[in-house]
This record gives structure tokens, sequence and C-alpha cells, in this order.
């Protein structure tokens, strides 16, 4: 089984449609194997609902001290012998767990090397290397026993770090740089005033976000696509340099 792993926070209800656009993401995969997608809520007074067996909602009575706690939290519910996150405000194309499972074949880990990324001024910007791969990796349980467990007390450059245990321990030093038409991410840049990555190295910005007002109830999300990304990322293919 593979599972995904999505920690959110505060998205309801303003920034609702990312949360709906990456379950919607989680939901159209064409992988031939079981999968599960964790949503980890941690913001305390808002209930998140969705009535689908292949989606485990957790709804915590308290804020984790950071990101790396929350994944954390996450693996240990997990199920799957395969792991990958699944963040909440960007988006995978329908092939993007049938085309990892199939690179990752025996191995402990794989990741594209690549993607798209976007803004709310620029959009379909191939990216080659970023550090920030970790986001789009699939990956073993076993692996983390080689690595030495997932990083602590993190809240911004948890990808990388985790990047870096790869290569320390000889796992993956890089990913692979796929052919543009291959590509199934969309990293959103500033999707929101509560992007993490943006809100301030360390901690700060995980402590940022947990002070902006919160509109407390029970919020059913709605699974859609609120563009056709496919076809955005078949254009963006067709134009990006060869």
């Amino acid at each position: 089984m593979i599972s995904c792993i999505m920690p959110t926070y505060n998205r309801f209800p303003y920034q609702r449609h990312l949360v709906d656009e990456s379950v919607h993401s989680f939901l159209i995969q064409d992988v031939d194997e079981d999968t599960e997608l964790l949503i980890i809520n941690d913001c305390p007074c808002q209930k998140l609902e969705l009535e689908d067996p292949r989606v485990r909602i957790f709804n915590v009575d308290h804020r984790f001290d950071n990101l790396c706690a929350k994944i954390k939290y996450a693996i240990e519910v997990a199920r799957g012998d395969k792991l990958c996150r699944w963040d909440d405000d960007d988006i995978s194309l329908p092939h993007r767990l049938r085309y990892s499972v199939k690179k990752l074949g025996d191995n402990l880990e794989w990741r594209s090397d690549n993607y798209f990324w976007t803004d709310r001024h620029k959009s379909g910007e191939l990216v080659h290397r970023p550090g920030n791969t970790h986001t789009m990796s699939i990956w073993r349980r076993d692996l983390l026993e080689k690595i030495g467990g997932y990083p602590d007390n993190m809240s911004t450059g948890e990808d990388q770090r985790f990047n870096q245990l790869l290569a320390r321990h000889g796992v993956n030093e890089t990913g692979e740089d796929i052919p543009a038409a291959e590509i199934f991410y969309i990293y959103r840049w500033g999707a929101s005033p509560t992007h993490l990555s943006a809100a301030g190295e360390d901690n700060l910005g995980w402590e940022r976000i947990g002070s902006r007002n919160t509109i407390p109830g029970a919020y059913v999300i709605n699974p859609t696509w609120y563009n056709d990304y496919v076809a955005l990322v078949n254009e963006w293919a067709m134009a990006a340099p060869r």
C-alpha cells in the first residue's frame, strides 16, 4: 500500500480550494495499487470531513510543535509500506503514483528532479534540481531505519534535510531529471497567505501561521479541480526548452 501524507492547517473557509484540489489530485490517481491519503489537521477548532474509504482524516485536538512532528505522527498511523508527501497546496497529475512506483522498483527511494513552478504572476516555469524534491518523492518505510529516522524539530527545510540524509547514507544523492512531457507535479509558490515556506525560516513561520485568526466549524472537503491541470502541463511541456 502507498500512504500519502497531507499536513494541513487553517485552510478553511477562505483557502479551501487548495485542499479540494489536492485531495482530488489523489482521488484521480491511476495507480494499480492500494492507496490511502492521510490528512493531518491540527487546527483544533476546525473539523474536516470527507466520506471516502481511501481518505483518512485525523482532526488532532492540539497543534504540533513543528512540521516534522506532524509528519512523524502521520508516518506512525500510516498503513503503507511505501510513503510520499502530498502537500495541500500543490497539484499532482493522475500518473504521479503509477509513474513513481515504476521508477522506484526495488529501491528505497525515488524522486523526480524537476517540476513545473507557478505563482500568481508567472506559470509553467520548468525548474531543475530544486532543493525541495522530497515533496514529490516516494520511499519505502525501511528507508527510515537506514537514514536514522525522519528529520526532527523543523518546520521549513525538512525536505532538503531529508534529501541530505539520503546522500549522507548512500541512498540517492540526486533525483532523476524526467522529460517535460512526463512531469507530474505543479509546485505552487505563495498560493496562500499561509504558505509555510514563505512564512519565515525555521519555526518562526510555523508560529506566525499559528497566530492567525481561525474560523471554527466543521468543513466538508469537496474534491475537485478548478482548472484543467493536465492540459496546462501539456501546454507548458510543449513550450519547455528541449
